[in-house]
């Protein structure tokens, strides 16, 4: 009777075995889903997510696979952002087991190589423009041998700034870091590498975790030609986008109509059902051309590419070669024709604009000319809906006039080549019109 039992059971668990075997996914395919079934990612509101393996140590030094998490990905000009999740020790009891942040920027060499990526910036408290709190201390403080995180910040944490991953890759454990390499910089010279070797796994596992985050680097587009790594499809698509940008300079797309009537958007916040776009729709939900597409429609003779936000905001991050018109800094303020001491062309509402002055929509024009088909942008589109709801009252061809979004969606890397990041100067602008006949309220 009893084999009779145990014979059922062991089929049973190989079907299970089976079948689990059957539905085994990637981890490609898991941050794939993680970033397609919440919205996350390229163009969005938020970052692109990634679960990454880490070769993690422990307290005897024995080596595990880990996983670490990147919850933040973005490229500025010449380096990423990254903000990575980590275990620092799993030798002690699951209790005390807190995740710690890193914020790391890593390099985008010229090259192209990840071997000649480098790290920029390594923090587990403020980012790099010292404004945020991307990081978090997950150890203890002091750690077990005495040392605190303060002594942490100053004395270990350095030495890995300029470091690139062709110098670091290599390094097992702590015990590679070589004392005079350790100790060179000014005030390093009494540094003592004994300090850290053996004294915490969380030291190595720093180590081990900005060599995960070089290998995750490495995934990214601008990596794409490095020979020494494994990316054809990403070198292909990357391949596709020139050749696509290259189509456009030598043969214009026919454009679509400005609203996308396909698409469905809640008309109202309070709506719980998606109402059909219309041509009157003028917000960036229902744009036909916007950052899936925007590249298909540049370089254009017969378009103006205009920016509407004010020049402070163009000055941090821009798409090249647009013009900016400061949409609330020149063109509207609900109270400008009531009080005469702000400078807007139009008050009122966007859909029932009041001129300011008689030259108002002379000016309109001169910014927004009739004739020529607009592509207009502003931080997340919506100043443009308003904008084009003016352009429809006073007058304008609204088949000829989009709303292309804002810079806060164009953050994929087929446009890094296209976009302006960092700011080269700080301006503080103050807007004003003269010699113009204002219009008595």
């Amino acid at each position: 009777m009893r084999k009779k039992i145990i014979l059922p059971i062991l089929s049973l668990l190989l079907v299970f075995t089976m079948v689990f075997s059957a539905m085994a996914i990637t981890l490609d395919e898991v941050n794939d889903f993680l970033n397609n079934s919440a919205g996350l990612g390229e163009g969005s509101k938020a970052n692109p997510v990634a679960i990454i393996p880490i070769h993690h140590i422990d307290g005897p030094q024995n080596e595990d696979l880990f996983y670490g998490f990147v919850s933040f990905k973005y490229q500025a000009r010449g380096y990423m952002k990254y903000q990575v999740t980590f275990i620092s020790c799993t030798c002690r009891s699951a209790d005390v087991n807190y995740w710690t942040t890193a914020y790391v920027d890593l390099t985008l060499p010229e090259s192209g190589l990840l071997d000649d990526a480098a790290i920029r910036t390594l923090s587990f408290g403020p980012d790099g423009t010292q404004r945020y709190q991307a990081g978090f201390w997950g150890d203890s403080n002091p750690i077990p041998s005495g040392q605190t995180f303060e002594q942490i910040q100053e004395q270990y944490l350095p030495y890995y700034v300029g470091k690139t991953y062709a110098q670091l890759k290599g390094m097992s454990t702590i015990n590679d870091i070589d004392l005079a390499d350790y100790q060179a910089g000014e005030g390093r010279e009494a540094f003592t590498l004994d300090t850290w070797t053996g004294a915490t796994v969380s030291t190595n596992n720093i180590l081990r975790m900005l060599q995960a985050m070089f290998v995750f680097h490495g995934s990214d587009p601008h990596f794409a030609n490095d020979p020494n790594l494994p990316k054809a499809e990403v070198a292909a698509a990357a391949s596709e986008t020139k050749e696509a940008v290259t189509a456009v300079a030598g043969e214009l797309a026919p454009l679509p109509e400005p609203v996308d009537t396909t698409k469905t958007f809640l008309k109202n916040k309070d709506d719980t059902e998606e109402s059909p776009c219309t041509p009157g729709d003028f917000g960036p939900t229902c744009s036909a051309i916007n950052n899936t597409n925007l590249l298909q429609y540049l370089n254009r003779s017969d378009v103006y590419y205009i920016d509407t936000r004010d020049h402070g905001d163009y000055m941090k991050k821009h798409l090249r070669n647009f013009e900016v018109i400061p949409f609330f800094g020149l063109i509207y303020n609900k109270d400008a024709h009531t009080n005469a001491d702000l400078p807007q062309l139009y008050g009122g509402t966007p859909q029932e604009p009041v001129p300011v002055y008689e030259e108002s929509d002379e000016i309109l024009k001169a910014l927004f000319p009739k004739d020529k088909t607009l592509f207009i942008m502003c931080q997340s589109g919506g100043r443009v809906g308003m904008l084009m709801n003016i352009l429809k009252a006073r007058g304008w061809d609204m088949s000829k006039v989009y709303n292309i979004g804002g810079m806060a969606q164009y953050t994929g890397a087929e446009y890094r080549d296209l976009i302006v990041d960092t700011p080269e100067m700080l301006m503080e602008t103050t807007y004003s019109l003269e010699g113009l006949t204002r219009i008595a309220p």
